[in-house]
């Protein structure tokens, strides 16, 4: 039986962090009001066989009924809720619905990511989830990586700038590529993951340094992007270069004399400090992806453009093959167009050069 009449607010209220799930908003606001998490569920809405959500891994669903009541008992308006909540608008329970709350399990590669515990300081004990595109965060306000697996949900970076700084990079990259420039990060990502797992790159060098910072061997693979965040994003900035060339039906640089495939390969490595690395075998990775990102310009259509321009670093890449779809949320490896996989056997790459 659905409850519709006006309910009381409770005596305390709790601020929505923006980006936090459901199951975190309401597990806060009960501790915060000496109520267990069923007894609000129910006071909303919800069944008397309703459990507890388990934040980490569970979100909780309202339908129309229990969000009107959640915004009376908490004191705060539906708007103010819908706009910090992300989850608040992807509920698919209708007002006729008898089960007015439902508890899910979030996907494994949707799962949400604990808030930086520094920056919802003093907002209650218990830890803040949030809705996530990624399985992880980085803080640039107080250095701290923010993660899903293994326990390891902050990671303080004081010993890590260049990871911040990073985070800082790709912040500018999005901003000025748009939607694209997470295909981009993506593919850049998984360009580090081949790199890391055939042993190449920075394996000798920062990157080892970077694993014995943080405690732990190759074996511990959640860490993976954190060990190689900084590379990836150098490499994403290089590839937006090159895309920008692309759109404009050009070759890197515009095509002058010499700035062939192997030239932008050999500027990479140049611009990660690893030129060695990469003529010793790290180019493969990067002409794979070459391969998929190709010119397929007409040449005649390319030399009526020879006047023209390349797209300006300050307007959004258009969606190109093989990136016409990118997804918005998720792991990045999902957006990638390369075929291997952190973990997994190294497939699909042509053995160039």
């Amino acid at each position: 039986m659905l409850i519709s009449e006006p309910v009381a607010a409770l005596p305390r209220r709790v601020v929505p962090i923006h980006g936090e799930t459901l199951a975190s908003y309401l597990w806060r606001l009960a501790e915060h009001n000496g109520m267990a998490f069923e007894e609000l569920a129910r006071h909303i809405g919800a069944p008397r066989t309703i459990g507890q959500a388990d934040p980490r891994i569970e979100e909780v669903r309202l339908g129309p009924v229990a969000q009107q009541r959640l915004a009376q008992v908490s004191g705060r308006s539906v708007g103010q809720l819908e706009r910090a909540l992300p989850s608040w608008a992807h509920s698919r329970i209708s007002a006729r619905a008898r089960r007015q709350v439902q508890i899910e399990a979030w996907p494994l590669d949707q799962a949400p990511v604990q808030a930086c515990s520094l920056c919802v300081a003093g907002h209650g004990e218990r830890p803040v989830w949030r809705v996530s595109g990624e399985q992880w965060a980085v803080c640039t306000r107080h250095g701290r990586w923010t993660g899903t697996a293994g326990g390891r949900f902050q990671v303080g970076l004081s010993e890590l700038p260049d990871v911040v700084d990073a985070q800082v990079r790709r912040v500018r990259l999005q901003r000025r590529t748009g939607l694209y420039a997470r295909a981009l990060m993506a593919d850049a990502q998984q360009v580090a993951v081949y790199w890391w797992q055939c042993r190449q790159m920075g394996a000798r060098g920062v990157w080892r340094r970077r694993q014995d910072v943080l405690g732990v061997d190759r074996s511990a693979l959640w860490a993976v992007p954190l060990v190689v965040y900084p590379e990836a994003v150098i490499v994403a900035e290089a590839m937006a270069v090159r895309e920008r060339q692309r759109a404009m039906g050009r070759s890197f640089a515009g095509g002058p004399a010499g700035w062939t495939t192997g030239r932008w390969v050999a500027w990479v490595g140049e611009r990660l400090g690893m030129a060695e690395e990469m003529a010793e075998g790290g180019h493969r990775a990067l002409e794979a992806w070459l391969m998929a990102h190709r010119n397929t310009v007409p040449v005649v259509e390319r030399l009526a453009r020879r006047e023209g321009r390349a797209v300006a670093r300050s307007v959004p890449l258009a969606l190109m093959e093989p990136h016409r779809v990118v997804p918005s949320n998720g792991p990045l490896e999902q957006a990638s167009c390369l075929p291997w996989r952190l973990g997994s056997p190294m497939t699909g790459v042509p053995l160039w050069g």
